[in-house]
């Protein structure tokens, strides 16, 4: 009976030092885990934290556990942007067209874009499409710039740097330009400074019954035709029509109307290859034959109709008096035939009415220059079409081209 009574107490005695479920949920647990550093504690919480929260759903979202500094894409500003110039020549001419490289250093390695701007108020800005050549946290640039006259001593050029389309940083800077030289130009200098100019055909032909117009078609190495333009008072009208290319190798017609009694279109240029000028001297030689793409000869006013008509009307007279003194009915019906000839033949063309406010130019191509704008409905002649333009006669004799919507046919 004894042995009893001591085994149930040594049982109650070791089953009081176990500690049972409902014990713990009131006792502090810190006696249940490995003792380790705070920090070490934190972590490891985190970390099994972070854990069950990316197992419980999937996630489009971005990483959890990325710092949030490489969540964007966005650079930090740690210094101001800056523009240097790394070569510019020291001398040029006005009308010369002079290369500036530049750098740019944005002291970021992201990729950016650039909006640039140059003040044009004493020179021309040539290529405004810049390509920004990268290398590292600078971009490199090539602008071409020609002097309009020698007022231009320095001008500003101004960068914003784009991320995003939205402006991130800007930086200006004024640039000195070299120093320009001002030809001593003869007599109808045409204001055009090239590595080489070349006339590749000209026309002359009537503009209107008062005067003529020539059209020069030339080709340009280095130079902007657009420059070009003669102080010549005999010229009522100039102007540069259809630039095709760059500055580097470029192409244009240029117009001057003038009066019959000019007999000659003279201008020169300047070549910098041979450092001289070199002089052009187109005779003023009216042709009945026409160009396409150019303001024709009115066909109503050759010489060629003329002696045509003549001699169909004549010939139509003669066998007339004969059908009359000889009765053959055969001399009558040529008669006929000839005199409907001559009417097709003298009036071939189309009447039709020109709209009011409409833009008359002198080629068939919409960068042209207008030279006429109709205040009202106008009566014309229909010449000519290529493409969607007419060629039309005014009653006054003048020639030119207007869109086929802006005429209303009889």
């Amino acid at each position: 009976m004894l042995k009893k009574i001591i085994l149930f107490f040594a049982i109650c005695f070791l089953g009081a030092n176990e500690p049972s479920v409902f014990d713990m949920m009131d006792r502090d647990d810190k006696d249940k885990f490995i003792n380790m550093p705070n920090t070490a504690k934190t972590q490891t919480k985190q970390n099994i934290n972070l854990n069950e929260l990316k197992n419980i759903l999937p996630t489009d979202e971005p990483d959890i556990m990325t710092p949030n500094s490489s969540l964007y894409d966005t650079p930090t500003v740690s210094k101001n942007a800056s523009l240097k110039v790394l070569s510019m020549p020291k001398n040029a001419l006005i009308g010369e067209i002079f290369k500036v490289e530049v750098l740019l250093s944005t002291f970021s390695d992201i990729d950016f874009t650039f909006l640039t701007k140059i003040d044009q108020t004493n020179v021309k800005w040539l290529n405004k499409n810049l390509t920004w050549v990268k290398n590292g946290e600078t971009y490199a640039t090539t602008i071409y710039l020609q002097a309009k006259n020698q007022n231009a001593k320095s001008t500003k050029l101004e960068v914003s740097i784009l991320r995003n389309s939205e402006e991130f940083n800007k930086t200006n800077l004024i640039m000195f330009l070299p120093r320009l030289k001002e030809l001593k130009a003869p007599n109808f200098y045409n204001n055009i400074v090239a590595d080489l100019l070349e006339v590749k055909k000209f026309k002359t032909t009537k503009f209107d019954d008062e005067n003529y117009i020539m059209i020069v078609e030339l080709n340009a190495k280095n130079a902007d035709l657009g420059s070009f333009y003669l102080n010549d008072k005999t010229i009522i009208k100039q102007g540069v029509d259809t630039i095709v290319g760059d500055f580097g190798s470029q192409s244009a017609y240029y117009f001057a109307v003038f009066k019959p009694n000019k007999r000659t279109l003279e201008f020169n240029y300047y070549n910098q290859i041979k450092q001289k000028f070199e002089t052009f001297s187109l005779p003023v030689s009216v042709e009945d034959d026409e160009i396409s793409t150019h303001v024709g000869l009115n066909p109503k006013q050759s010489e060629v109709t003329i002696y045509k008509n003549v001699t169909i009307y004549s010939l139509a007279g003669l066998l007339f008096v004969l059908g009359i003194f000889r009765r053959r009915i055969s001399y009558f019906i040529a008669v006929a035939l000839l005199l409907a000839y001559g009417i097709y033949s003298y009036n071939p063309f189309r009447k039709a009415i020109l709209k009011p406010e409409v833009n008359v130019r002198i080629l068939p191509i919409k960068n042209s220059t207008i030279f006429y704008v109709s205040s009202q409905n106008e009566s014309v002649e229909i010449l000519d079409n290529k493409d969607e333009y007419f060629k039309i006669l005014f009653s006054d004799g003048k020639i030119g081209w207007v869109k086929k919507d802006e005429i209303v046919k009889n």
